[in-house]
């Protein structure tokens, strides 16, 4: 970060003795900089791993001599090294060190959960199932929101996940973990508080999981069938992911990465949909059709709304927002359109969902084209290719078969490109208006 400040500096100068910037808001740019949280740095770096090795250290140590050691001094033993860690994280941040204070606050957000773990031990409190990981995970996050440490944030994001890993293959616990929710939000506002990207990833990898996790808890209990536990992730996913752009439009930290896995997720898995499509796919209970349909119905509005709103200001073309609104409105109708079609008619669905998927990725593309849009263009790229090679390996054999393929593969491709272009030439005649773009 210093080295950041220091170039931003030098370039300030120039830009201000060019004319570009005006010299009063010198100070104020710095002063910006200089309030910003820290990125990562090889002192950081070394101190957390320092940090760790001290923890593992203590719980060796304690561990090591559990039996010979009389009970008030592994408390004491424990409980010292805590404050001692958290009072010199204080001190270290009064001092304007954070990079020990980050250390020593992770030290000390260790040995509470080394604290709670020896306690168990000692009272033998089983009972309590995984309950400790949930107050460590507790107990972390306020640490990391009173220093504050985003190094203690990541770790209280970590062990949040890890309780719900934990209960989810608990036999005596529910099959589905609700208070991961409540868990999840509070970290997330954490994260949003702290800027903490890493956090963010984790957070939506672990919120992908658990949703993951209810679909398959829901067609074990044969109230989904696969192409219901399919189409409601993808939904669920779409719904998110769309949401999510919208509070990145509005400068909502966090709101882009959570985008970015939303729509990552949901386009993922409607490419992979059309494997259970190769065969007969199960369906659910037509007395279960009403949870998936309320799922179905909730997602599409969801899609519909925010696909709207982010055309309606400028973030999404009209075009775009058309196609994610089908897309959804077909995912949402397609297991009646497969009930309705059966075995014999089961070819046209498919290529139906090929083409919609086609289309999608298109729009994608042509997304990517807006300033700041790069990533969806990725994405739509990476699906069309995908997209092309499932056809291939479905529809084609012989080598003359291929020649074919690849040639009128090639020339819709090269008229792709061709229109782009031209469309990048029509906007770059065009004044853009000043408007917030993202990567979602």
């Amino acid at each position: 970060m210093m080295g950041y400040r220091a170039r931003l500096a030098r370039d300030l100068e120039r830009w201000i003795a060019a004319g570009w910037v005006d010299g009063t808001h010198r100070q104020a740019i710095l002063g910006d900089i200089a309030a910003q949280p820290g990125r990562w740095n090889a002192a950081g770096a070394l101190a957390i791993l320092g940090a760790s090795l001290l923890a593992m250290s203590a719980l060796s140590f304690v561990a090591a001599n559990w039996d010979v050691m009389p009970r008030l001094l592994r408390f004491a033993t424990i409980l010292i090294a805590l404050w001692a860690s958290l009072l010199g994280a204080g001190r270290a941040f009064d001092r304007d060190a954070p990079v020990i204070g980050h250390a020593l606050a992770l030290l000390g957000a260790a040995l509470f959960g080394a604290a709670i773990m020896l306690t168990a031990q000692t009272f033998n409190m089983t009972s309590f199932r995984n309950t400790a990981v949930l107050v460590w995970a507790a107990a972390a996050a306020g640490i990391a929101f009173l220093l504050p440490s985003r190094p203690v944030l990541i770790l209280a994001t970590l062990l949040g996940a890890l309780w719900a890993w934990l209960e989810t293959f608990n036999p005596y616990a529910p099959g589905i973990i609700w208070g991961y929710l409540p868990l999840w939000g509070v970290t997330a506002l954490l994260a949003h508080r702290l800027g903490s990207r890493v956090s963010f990833n984790l957070l939506s990898l672990g919120l992908f999981l658990w949703i993951a996790n209810l679909l398959w808890t829901e067609q074990s209990a044969h109230r989904f069938g696969v192409l219901e536990s399919f189409m409601a992730g993808i939904l669920i996913a779409a719904a998110i992911g769309l949401l999510a752009a919208h509070a990145r439009d509005r400068h909502i930290s966090g709101g882009g990465v959570l985008a970015a896995w939303g729509i990552s997720v949901a386009l993922l898995g409607s490419y992979l949909l059309q494997w259970p499509l190769d065969g007969a796919p199960s369906l659910a209970d037509p007395s279960e059709s009403g949870r998936f349909g309320a799922i179905a119905a909730i997602s599409v509005v969801v899609i519909a709304l925010a696909a709207w709103r982010r055309a309606a200001t400028g973030n999404v073309s009209w075009s775009a927002a058309l196609a994610y609104i089908v897309a959804g409105l077909m995912a949402a109708g397609l297991p009646a359109l497969v009930n309705t079609a059966g075995p014999d008619m089961l070819i046209w669905v498919r290529i139906l969902i090929g083409a919609i998927f086609y289309g999608l990725c298109v729009a994608m593309i042509v997304q990517g084209t807006r300033p700041g849009q790069s990533f969806v263009g990725g994405l739509g790229i990476a699906g069309f290719v995908l997209q092309t090679l499932y056809v291939y390996a479905e529809t084609f054999s012989g080598l003359l078969d291929t020649a074919v393929f690849f040639l009128v593969g090639g020339a819709i491709l090269f008229l792709m490109g061709l229109g782009l272009l031209r469309l990048h030439r029509q906007r770059a005649l065009v004044p853009h208006e000043t408007g917030t773009e993202d990567a979602s």
